[in-house]
């Protein structure tokens, strides 16, 4: 599955009734509505419920879509925020060791705990 569909932080919630949420019901709702054409022989109100169902169950998985996007934002956000800061002090950009240096120990390499910057 293409990157642009998984969103992932670990600010979003991953329990039963938000993975239901997220991805059952939005599921459901189009699955009503083409039960509903198909029983209707697809005349005029069969047509009208799929088109209603389809588009709920769809701006529903969108919405929720959306908002994890947003969240995962805010994510890379803090972190371009905490490199912004190595900036500062040290006039260059970070590494990817120093990064997981701050990640595993809560401070930049050439820091102690509690220093500033």
């Amino acid at each position: 599955m293409s990157r642009l569909f998984q969103v992932t932080s670990a600010r979003l919630p991953a329990s039963l009734p938000v993975r239901l949420l997220r991805s059952w019901i939005p599921a459901a709702l189009c699955l009503i509505g083409v039960v509903l054409m198909v029983a209707d022989d697809f005349n005029t109100f069969g047509v009208s419920a799929f088109a209603a169902f389809a588009g709920a169950g769809s701006s529903t998985w969108l919405i929720n879509w959306l908002w994890r996007l947003g969240v995962s934002g805010d994510d890379e956000r803090e972190l371009e925020g905490r490199d912004r800061v190595f900036l500062a002090s040290h006039r260059r950009w970070p590494t990817n060791e120093e990064r997981a240096f701050i990640d595993a120990h809560g401070h930049w390499p050439d820091n102690e705990p509690g220093e500033p910057g």
